[in-house]
């Protein structure tokens, strides 16, 4: 597989005021380097003052909206799809009241040529399209059931006390040689890399099942509070509740030998929270919060958007890693 860089090409100009509206609006339209509509992409604004994150997604048409923006400036952003995009951002972008930015954004191969698969991208365009409204449980929950793409999340960088800034560059330093993953370990402590994952949904019990170790998670759905001495493991105690269409999953109890994303380190005081949301048929939004004082200056936060890919099942996963940390070297 090939790694590319995009330059993107951007558009900026104020539209006529929006009527009646004391808040604003960015948006535009994604194209790719054939001028092709890009569906599906992920845009974020973060308000640079407040720190509050809007997002939304580009129609088949390419358009994307993102609507009752308080007026300020904001940071664009597009988390990249798969391993072939890296991520754009665009700061300063001023957003007044009751005006529209227009936002064109026309994504550019920095070298021409065949890209190479991605099985990421290969999935998402075959199941581009697919509509419908948000399928509900017996019970009237959100079914968050199916079989979902999930994307590379690419998260900001967190603010780190020093010492695990040291660990992260050290880490990069030496190839990631030491990664949990190159020992066939898990590599995650949710759901959080470009695979499939499948969610079977219960009244009392979520399970999520993907292909690499440690394979599966249990969110307990029933009521249970976590253990009050929760014995450290690789994913940790998981319990849920809902608060309306959102399911908010809490899970502690993480030992420190796992990696986050981006090769962040974490202590045994790792809190996460994931809010689940399932807007449409097609799509399940994610919302990852990371907090441990021992490691971060302030929670790390990680959006996602999966998608549905109900063609799709789970293959058999073999990891034979067992040369890896000798052909990296201390590289």
């Amino acid at each position: 597989m090939k790694w590319s860089r995009i330059a993107v090409g951007l558009f900026l100009f104020a539209s006529a005021p929006v009527a009646q509206s004391g808040l604003g609006t960015i948006t535009g339209t994604i194209t790719d380097p054939n001028r092709e509509v890009v569906e599906g992409a992920t845009v974020r604004a973060r308000n640079t003052a407040t720190g509050t994150v809007y997002t939304a997604g580009s129609l088949r048409t390419g358009v994307f909206t993102l609507s009752e923006l308080p007026a300020g400036s904001y940071e664009l952003s597009i988390p990249r799809l798969g391993f072939r995009f890296l991520r754009y951002t665009q700061k300063d972008i001023a957003v007044q009241t009751g005006q529209t930015v227009r936002v064109d954004l026309q994504l550019r191969w920095q070298n021409d040529g065949a890209q190479g698969d991605d099985t990421y991208l290969l999935l998402h365009n075959k199941y581009a399209g697919i509509s419908g409204p948000t399928p509900r449980t017996a019970d009237g929950k959100p079914d968050f059931s199916g079989i979902w793409n999930s994307p590379d999340p690419d998260p900001d960088p967190p603010e780190t006390l020093p010492w695990a800034t040291g660990v992260v560059e050290e880490r990069r330093k030496n190839n990631f040689r030491d990664a949990p993953s190159a020992a066939c370990l898990p590599r995650d402590v949710i759901p959080a890399s470009p695979f499939v994952y499948k969610i079977i949904q219960m009244p009392s019990l979520l399970a999520q099942i993907w292909e690499r170790p440690p394979y599966y998670r249990q969110v307990f759905l029933n009521g249970r509070a976590h253990p009050t001495d929760v014995n450290p493991t690789w994913m940790g105690h998981s319990i849920g509740k809902w608060e309306g269409d959102t399911l908010v999953i809490d899970s502690v109890g993480f030992h420190d030998r796992s990696w986050l994303q981006n090769a962040v380190p974490h202590t045994e005081r790792l809190h996460v929270v994931e809010r689940y949301r399932r807007p449409d048929l097609g799509h399940l939004e994610v919302e990852v919060t990371f907090e441990d004082p021992g490691t971060f200056m302030k929670p790390w936060q990680m959006h996602m958007v999966w998608e549905l890919v109900p063609g799709e099942e789970l293959q058999e996963y073999l990891c034979e890693n067992n040369r890896y940390r000798e052909l990296v070297g201390g590289r």
